[in-house]
């Protein structure tokens, strides 16, 4: 059965009729819940506690704008009202004097209240009073409260006790679109529902059964930027796509969408998120120039960026997921050509700085320089190393460089000699065994053997020993299993009590710095300063020469 057709009022439009034109929000709006989409879950809640005579006394309706609270809270009081049948029903027939008479706004057990104009706590005493009185036509006496969240805090506290326990004749229909204005203690009082906002392709099956229904031809193109435009909004969708029939004359295409909403060329957007992210100032700056003359919107750049940006990253985090629902064809190649060359923290960088920008851009009277401002921020930010970059090139780690580049000294005769097939010979001196092992990047091995053991004797494949930590099973173990693996045999280590003669390599190298500062302080001009200054440390000793560069 095509429910689209029972939308459309008994005074549908006809282009040669003299009646007033009503706009498609009005002529579409769902009559039963049969046609309103995207609320399933809704709808089979609330058709449930019909079917099971267990309707609450008030209901809550809340959602973004154009979802359908208020089209819901109508086709309920409806369905309550009813006369058909002897019991309340979730379909309304709309065909009995009640029914009809809430179609035309005259139910006078229908009550209808805009809770904007109506906000203060006379209004609710007023409401409270009415709802001592039984309905005169239908089987409930119904109060609809449009955003209710604008009432007043003395008309909530007004209504509490009438919400709580209102009379068996009584319906109290809430809706809003800011469920967080709303006292707990009224939300505590009523059965709630969240109302979704509608997906895409519901929106775009929607808007072509009533293009469809208008005569009106429109490509898939439009359709989906009619869709994505209305944010899961089906009154924002209805009200594009009267405006796009008014300025195609009914014969809808891309470039007329494009137009009217203000959007860009994709190609060349996609062109400048890519100049952005290869960090070059003049192509970027060049490309939003280009768009800008093409008539695009600043603002509504910065959200086709961030959603290019969105699309990369889930391209790159999860590179088989099926985004045909969301991308056309020529996005998903655009999105996989991009990831290539990106990864997650750059593009991490790009939707923050965005995300930012959209709102500096919305207090700025200088939109353009605004936006280019943010633009050129992204491109020097592309430049810029990610953290893994600036960990990998710590201070810690160019210490342990150091380190390793002294060790290289003990044995620079083999260090661009391939690894001999004697093992033994290149393992003569502990000094050896390190240069074998920096060789093979064991470096986790490499830190132990300069950090944690004190060589008191060594000799191939025996070390006595004594650790620095007296925690040191674990140390032992993983010194025994990497030599294992890097020498194909075992290693004796044997661990004796702590000699203070014997040093770690790195004690030694941290007592050779401590030396030298204390050698440097002996200097005149380094004893005048610190006789000036008493608190100043020497932190670190440097050669100029170290320096320089030939």
């Amino acid at each position: 059965m095509d429910h689209t057709q029972e939308n459309i009022d008994n005074d549908s439009f006809d282009k040669n009729s003299s009646k007033e034109y009503k706009v498609l929000a009005r002529r579409y709006r769902p009559k039963t819940f049969d046609n309103l989409i995207g609320q399933s879950a809704t709808v089979r809640i609330l058709s449930n506690a019909f079917e099971l005579k267990r309707i609450a006394h008030a209901f809550l309706f809340t959602g973004v704008r154009g979802v359908g609270k208020t089209t819901a809270a109508r086709i309920i009081s409806r369905g309550l009202n009813c006369l058909k049948s002897g019991e309340p029903t979730i379909s309304p027939c709309g065909e009995c004097d009640s029914c009809l008479s809430a179609q035309n706004d005259r139910h006078v057990d229908i009550i209808e209240i805009d809770a904007a104009s109506h906000t203060g706590v006379d209004d609710m005493r007023e409401l409270t009073e009415g709802v001592k009185y039984k309905p005169s036509v239908g089987r409930f006496r119904i109060y609809i409260i449009d955003e209710v969240h604008m009432l007043s805090n003395q008309a909530f506290n007004a209504l509490l006790k009438t919400l709580e326990e209102p009379p068996g004749h009584t319906k109290f229909i809430f809706c809003t679109t800011e469920i967080r204005k709303i006292p707990i203690t009224v939300l505590s009082r009523c059965q709630k529902f969240d109302l979704r906002r509608v997906s895409s392709d519901e929106m775009i099956n929607h808007l072509g059964m009533i293009c469809k229904k208008e005569k009106v031809t429109i490509d898939s193109a439009s359709l989906n930027m009619i869709a994505r435009s209305s944010e899961g909004s089906v009154r924002d969708s209805l009200s594009l796509l009267d405006q796009a029939i008014s300025i195609s004359n009914s014969n809808i295409k891309a470039e007329d969408i494009k137009s009217m909403l203000g959007l860009s060329d994709k190609a060349k957007v996609w062109d400048l998120f890519d100049s952005l992210m290869e960090g070059d100032p003049l192509k970027a700056i060049n490309n939003f120039e280009v768009l800008l003359d093409d008539g695009s919107d600043p603002f509504l750049l910065i959200e086709e960026l961030m959603l290019i940006c969105h699309n990369v990253a889930r391209t790159i985090a999860v590179p088989n997921l099926d985004m045909s629902q969301s991308m056309s064809e020529y996005e998903q190649n655009r999105a996989k050509n991009s990831a290539k060359d990106l990864n997650i923290p750059s593009v991490n960088k790009c939707w923050q700085i965005l995300l930012k920008g959209q709102s500096e851009i919305q207090s700025t009277y200088s939109i353009k320089e605004a936006t280019e401002m943010i633009l050129l921020r992204i491109v020097y930010a592309a430049n810029l190393p990610n953290l893994k970059d600036l960990i990998e090139n710590s201070d810690l780690l160019k210490k342990k460089n150091d380190l390793a580049g002294d060790v290289q000294s003990y044995d620079a005769n083999e260090q661009n000699t391939p690894l001999r097939a004697d093992i033994t010979n290149n393992l003569k001196t502990f000094e050896n065994l390190l240069s074998f092992v920096k060789k093979n990047k064991d470096l986790t091995l490499f830190t132990l053997l300069i950090d944690q053991i004190r060589v008191i004797e060594y000799k191939p494949y025996y070390i006595k020993v004594n650790f620095v930590k007296e925690n040191y099973i674990k140390f032992l173990e993983d010194i025994k299993k990497s030599l294992l693996n890097l020498t194909k045999s075992n290693w004796k280590i044997e661990v004796i009590a702590a000699d203070p003669e014997y040093s770690s390599v790195t004690e030694k190298k941290e007592i050779q710095k401590e030396e030298k500062k204390n050698k440097i302080k002996e200097n005149i001009i380094v004893k005048s300063i610190l006789k000036e200054f008493p608190e100043s440390k020497i932190i670190e000793i440097k050669n100029f020469n170290e320096n320089r560069k030939d």
